[in-house]
């Protein structure tokens, strides 16, 4: 499974239903769990994002499936990274 790290900003819409937005978080929750992943964590954030999830998901596909599931609601505005992990990281350095 691959870590990714989901950078968001609410839009305005989200802030109409702004009372059920735990309700909101916990079908996200549910979706990523559906699609074989798993929410880490959620913050919510002060400054240039909204909030910041790590989530982690089987595969690329998965990933963007939940995207797109997301964006169908129109609520919140991603940016996903993907991560590797520092041990893959230092690999990659002593091979260079």
């Amino acid at each position: 499974m691959t870590l990714y790290v989901m950078l968001g900003n609410l839009k305005s819409s989200a802030f109409e239903k702004f009372d059920h937005i735990e309700e909101r978080d916990q079908k996200a929750k549910k979706i990523i769990e559906s699609l074989g992943g798993n929410m880490i964590s959620l913050f919510y954030t002060f400054g240039q994002y909204d909030f910041v999830a790590i989530i982690d998901m089987p595969t690329k596909e998965s990933l963007v499936k939940f995207l797109a599931i997301v964006a169908k609601f129109g609520t919140v505005r991603t940016e996903t990274l993907e991560t590797i992990s520092p041990d893959t990281f230092y690999k990659i350095a002593q091979e260079i």
